[in-house]
């Protein structure tokens, strides 16, 4: 996969972790803290595809990941509430059969879907979440919490590769547009919600850690317009994402 220049200053990648049951610190572990501070998160995802099945079958998800930071700020005095903004980098792919159309040919759609296409999607998501710990930060070892917010989400051009037995037809970077919009053909939101667990960085007890697992639902579907590919080609996709990271 190339990445374009938009997204190379961003992120780079990967993998998991399991939740655990909160704890009380010992006292001699308790004190407060601003409850401020920079999340750094990455992660993978399980992706669920929907495509327009006049035009395409057999969606299946590819390699998924996600990375990126949080600026968390705290605006209750429980140091339970928090509101959390910054940026994420994602890429995810959906393989799925479908029409391809050569050049100066014309567009007949009889449902032969005789052509593979891998399809990598890059987007940079903008968060505005707010986040409730069942546990006080400032005097709890662990916390487990719920989180829930708005992603504003801005598409990047994909990377489209188009083969039938084995032979590659096509290699292109389409830009990607929403099927409806807020700024713009390429800006949306997508709504998410998640459920998470961390470990806290108390004054004699240093290291803090997080595990969340994070659902994000997009509000429009979003395609690309080629001469080559059928021109409605709608993909909307759920994506259930395990982050992991630290707070600094």
């Amino acid at each position: 996969m190339i990445l374009t220049r938009q997204h190379t200053a961003l992120f780079v990648l990967l993998l998991l972790v399991t939740l655990s049951l909160p704890a009380e610190p010992p006292k001699k572990y308790r004190h407060k803290r601003s409850g401020n501070g920079l999340r750094i998160n990455f992660g993978t995802s399980l992706n669920t595809y929907n495509i327009n099945d006049k035009h395409g079958y057999d969606p299946k998800q590819k390699f998924a990941t996600m990375a990126g930071f949080r600026r968390e700020m705290r605006v209750s005095r429980d140091y339970k509430t928090y509101i959390l903004v910054g940026a994420d980098y994602s890429l995810h792919g959906v393989k799925y059969r479908s029409y391809f159309f050569k050049a100066d040919t014309i567009h007949v759609y009889d449902k032969k879907f005789n052509y593979d296409y891998n399809v990598y999607f890059n987007e940079i998501l903008i968060p505005v979440q707010m986040k409730y710990l069942l546990r006080r930060e400032d005097n709890s070892l662990f916390s487990p919490y719920l989180l829930v917010g708005y992603q504003f989400e801005i598409m990047l051009p994909a990377n489209v590769k188009v083969s039938r037995d084995g032979k590659l037809y096509k290699d292109d970077f389409p830009e990607v547009k929403f099927r409806t919009h807020l700024i713009s053909e390429k800006v949306n939101a997508t709504g998410c919600l998640a459920i998470g667990w961390q470990k806290n960085n108390l004054s004699d007890n240093r290291g803090s850690f997080f595990a969340e697992l994070n659902f994000q639902y997009g509000f429009s579907d979003y395609y690309f317009d080629t001469d080559y590919s059928a021109r409605s080609m709608f993909i909307n996709c759920i994506h259930a994402t395990l982050l992991i990271g630290s707070k600094f």
